[in-house]
């Protein structure tokens, strides 16, 4: 289906031409276009290609619970938990479809407002990530993250906050807009990542443990800040490393 964008008008084949809300000006080259409907409205989403300058810096991240990621320079993304904080209206919305007789038409109001619910919580996390991913990639030429089995992860004790995270998403994005920008995107072995220290020394930890303090050079800093830096020194390792492409291929 070829689609053409004039101004905010969006012209479809078999379609026609459709007016659209654009939540930013696009600027680059548009690769595709995907018309969908979401909880009885419609969207439009555009995928853009535009290069940019060439950088020669690099960073590690590394993802988490209580802060959503933690770059080797030593920034903190915080982590909004979406779904925590809206627990309780699912709740009131979940509770209102179980009270509901089956197949009445109050039922279908109330999966209408739970779907709504539901839906914020989405487009709020996606937004965040998009916004977090494309920061990234303009300020860094090289990115560093973790090869995580997010999906043995979120089977834990831990998968309801997990699934809040939304690390497969957020590295999906973080993927394509390394891509389509020309920058590299290298994942690294995460084995022991925040169990050791840059110096190469073993530093054991628990989960409840937020600061690292290394013995052997005593070196004295934030667990995920640590992390981070070693994840980025993992990436002159270099056999089971995995590059963009074959990471993009493995979180789709």
């Amino acid at each position: 289906m070829e689609s053409k964008l004039t101004g905010n008008m969006l012209r479809v084949q078999g379609v026609g031409e459709i007016e659209v809300k654009l939540h930013r000006p696009i600027s680059g080259k548009i690769k595709t276009v995907a018309v969908k409907r979401e909880c009885g409205k419609w969207c439009v989403c555009f995928c853009e290609a535009k290069p940019l300058p060439v950088l020669d810096t690099a960073i590690g991240m590394d993802v988490g619970l209580e802060s959503f990621a933690t770059s080797s320079n030593g920034d903190t993304i915080p982590n909004p938990h979406w779904y925590r904080s809206a627990e309780a209206k699912l709740g009131r919305a979940q509770r209102r479809v179980a009270r509901r007789k089956k197949g009445s038409h109050r039922r279908r109001r109330a999966v209408a407002l739970l779907q709504k619910v539901h839906t914020r919580i989405f487009r709020l996390r996606n937004e965040f990530q998009h916004r977090q991913s494309f920061r990234l990639v303009r300020d860094s030429g090289t990115i560093v993250v973790e090869d995580l089995n997010v999906k043995g992860l979120a089977g834990g004790m831990l998968s309801k906050y997990v699934h809040d995270a939304g690390w497969s998403s957020f590295i999906a994005k973080l993927s394509h807009k390394a891509e389509n920008a020309g920058r590299r995107l290298i994942a690294v072995n995460p084995a022991g990542t925040s169990q050791a220290c840059i110096c190469g020394a073993s530093v054991g930890k628990l989960l409840s443990d937020r600061e690292h303090v290394c013995t052997a050079c005593g070196l004295i800093a934030p667990r995920d800040v640590v992390s981070a830096q070693v994840i980025l020194q993992r990436v002159r390792i270099g056999p089971s490393n995995r590059n963009v492409e074959e990471l993009i291929s493995s979180v789709i």
